[in-house]
């Protein structure tokens, strides 16, 4: 499956998977040039081929329990592939191709508690390629993946210890993520990563009845939007909620409930 397009390069993926491009707080993300993908088992290498240049530790924040991450860099076409969060299965100077398991994903000092397994990747410049910004910008190809979200009642599917998954009790049309607006898919932690993203050109965005502006239009068609708000599920305040490529269900972080449950979210904007 064909999620992206960088530097006149595709970015491919199996069919399950679901990903992100801007449900995270880092900056790379923000200003569009990474993914995360949540692949169920192994890491998959996700252009034609590549070849390892390196592979290191690097230590993650002290506050932080685990101490340590994994960071690679392939040679892709003249360009560099970043990937973190994998434990490498290859070595230095090994060939891979589309598809190639290239490690194990694992728990990182760069998550927050309530993030799930994934491998983050970005293309860039080999005289470049170690720092957060700095990455080509990705091009998102606008699938009909999932259905989208009616109405603002859910159920709980699953619970684990950081957060809930729910499923809408309504659905629409399916789109990239389940929360669209204008026909427009939109993804984010919200509010928790304090920005959303709509993948095509809005000056405004409604989500279940709250109002934002697009505060930055990005390059690729992406509008950035001010996550303002405050969330509750059932009349508690939460965390957020966090909406994804290719995942029909919507992760809930904080609150109490339990599997089978109902529950409605309303956002309540901040009054500046």
């Amino acid at each position: 499956m064909k999620i992206a397009r960088v530097k006149g390069l595709d970015f491919k993926i199996p069919k399950e998977t679901w990903f992100s491009f801007f449900n995270t707080p880092y900056p790379g993300h923000k200003v569009g040039t990474a993914v995360d993908v949540y692949f169920p088992k192994k890491a998959l290498f996700p252009f034609e081929e590549g070849k390892a240049l390196e592979i290191k530790k690097v230590r993650t924040p002290r506050y932080v329990p685990v101490r340590e991450d994994y960071l690679m860099i392939f040679q892709v076409d003249g360009f560099c592939l970043k990937v973190l969060h994998v434990k490498p299965s290859i070595k230095v100077g090994d060939k891979v191709y589309l598809g190639d398991e290239i490690g194990e994903l694992v728990v990182s000092g760069f998550f927050r508690p309530w993030s799930d397994r994934h491998a983050h990747f970005e293309l860039r410049d080999c005289k470049d390629r170690y720092r957060a910004r700095g990455g080509f910008l990705m091009h998102p190809k606008i699938l009909k993946l999932v259905p989208t979200i009616k109405g603002n009642k859910f159920e709980v599917v699953e619970k684990t210890e950081h957060y809930y998954w729910l499923k809408p009790l309504k659905k629409g049309k399916k789109n990239l993520t389940p929360l669209s607006f204008d026909g427009l898919p939109i993804e984010g932690g919200l509010p928790h990563y304090h920005y959303g993203a709509i993948f095509g050109k809005r000056r405004k965005v409604e989500i279940l009845e709250a109002k934002f502006s697009v505060s930055q239009e990005l390059l690729n068609g992406v509008g950035i939007f001010n996550a303002d708000f405050q969330i509750f599920a059932n009349q508690q305040k939460v965390k957020g909620i966090g909406v994804y490529c290719n995942q029909e269900k919507i992760k809930l972080i904080g609150g109490e409930f339990e599997i089978g449950d109902v529950v409605e979210i309303r956002f309540l904007k901040n009054v500046t």
